[in-house]
């Protein structure tokens, strides 16, 4: 790609919007170039290999001085979001004892507490340690971290881990896939869950349809970028567009989480109604449960959203085959069956709420063996044996 003509390369500005309030959290700096009375990207410029690490800092810098210029003479409130490829603070370190970037922020006068930096995680190369702390100078000053383009290239947990960021931006290839990948939209949930574990919000850029929109929010309070609301632009936006679209895909998952907890009580009362009538067809003891046709009479009389059960005792331990449920009187014995196949963590959640005579309904989780979306319901028999019968999870759709 041809070189820029610095004095005519711009900063744009794409907002980012927070779910949790519909308010535009920042805005992405991004570099544009005014040539022959259109607009074109430099994002090629930056990618392209034949170009030196030397002229693209130039360039970097050049845009970035314009970027905290126009920032500071708009009065804009929001935070603001720059890129800093990891050779770049390699770069920066060995030719300067401050980074010019945080230099930069003391000459504008503009709050470091206002700036996220965002590195590529992709080429989060060389040594980890000697890296962490080079980046941990931002957050010492202020700045916020994010992690650019998670999931594009080999992505890596370790390097995650070095840099402990605020944020983690979601390559646009996989919010995009979730349109027509059901696989893609559980990476995004798994990630909202990692998140919440780890202490660092979800940012989906390349949000482009409605469909989208909604997949992303369901994930849970998160930090949303795409054209959607808005391309870049070259000043600072006071409106977006579709904010009333994303209060009401909001309004409505606020809706559904509300159905979602009725309908899981509702469940877990039917579900212990049943047992309470049906406990009495399953045997108790080891020998007589490890009996083929133990559970016959039992899961023939379950509802017809079951679709597996089996009995263990309080320490997870299989006392009983594995069943199938295909309908009335439709049971298939799973033989072979060689574990519970019910994640650790839910089973021992379970163990830790169920009482007595008493229910307790897990999360909405997918087998390992058969890759279906279910729900577990655990109920606690005599003896210390416990009832678990796997439920659609359609049944709280």
């Amino acid at each position: 790609m041809a070189a820029p003509d610095l004095q005519k390369v711009v900063p744009y500005f794409q907002p980012v919007i927070r779910s949790v309030d519909l308010s535009i959290f920042a805005y992405e700096v991004l570099a544009r170039e005014e040539r022959n009375g259109r607009i074109r990207s430099l994002g090629p410029y930056f990618a392209d290999p034949a170009v030196s690490d030397l002229d693209k800092l130039t360039l970097d810098m050049h845009v970035r001085r314009l970027a905290f210029e126009a920032y500071t003479a708009s009065g804009c409130t929001a935070k603001l979001l720059i890129n800093l490829k990891p050779s770049w603070i390699y770069m920066h370190r060995a030719r300067y004892n401050k980074l010019p970037t945080l230099a930069m922020l003391e000459q504008y006068k503009i709050d470091p507490r206002n700036i996220v930096v965002e590195v590529t995680e992709e080429e989060l190369f060389g040594d980890q340690e000697i890296f962490g702390k080079l980046l941990t100078e931002y957050p010492k000053a202020g700045c916020m971290l994010a992690v650019d383009d998670f999931g594009k290239g080999a992505s890596s947990v370790e390097r995650i881990a070095h840099v402990m960021p605020d944020i983690i931006k979601l390559d646009r290839s996989i919010v995009q896939k979730t349109d027509t990948h059901r696989s893609f939209y559980d990476i995004c949930r798994a990630m909202g869950t990692f998140g919440a574990v780890s202490g660092f919000d979800l940012l989906f850029e390349g949000v482009e349809t409605t469909f989208q929109l909604e997949r992303c929010v369901k994930t849970g309070w998160c930090y949303l970028q795409g054209h959607i609301f808005s391309p870049a632009r070259p000043g600072f936006e006071t409106k977006y567009a579709n904010r009333k679209l994303l209060a009401d895909i909001l309004s409505m998952q606020k809706y559904r989480a509300e159905w979602n907890i009725r309908r899981r009580n509702e469940v877990v009362a039917a579900m212990a109604e049943e047992v309470e009538r049906l406990w009495p067809l399953a045997p108790l003891e080891d020998e007589a449960l490890s009996a083929p046709t133990a559970l016959h009479a039992l899961a023939r009389e379950l509802p017809n959203y079951c679709v597996r059960c089996f009995v263990c005792d309080d320490k997870g331990r299989l006392l009983s085959q594995v069943y199938r449920l295909e309908g009335h009187n439709a049971v298939t014995v799973l033989d072979g069956t060689p574990v519970i196949d019910i994640s650790y963590e839910l089973f021992i959640r379970g163990l830790n709420s169920v009482y007595e005579g008493g229910g307790y309904l897990t999360g909405i989780y997918k087998q390992v063996t058969t890759k279906e979306d279910v729900l577990t319901y655990m109920h606690k028999l005599r003896h210390n044996r416990l009832l678990c019968i796997d439920i659609m999870s359609s049944v709280l759709a």
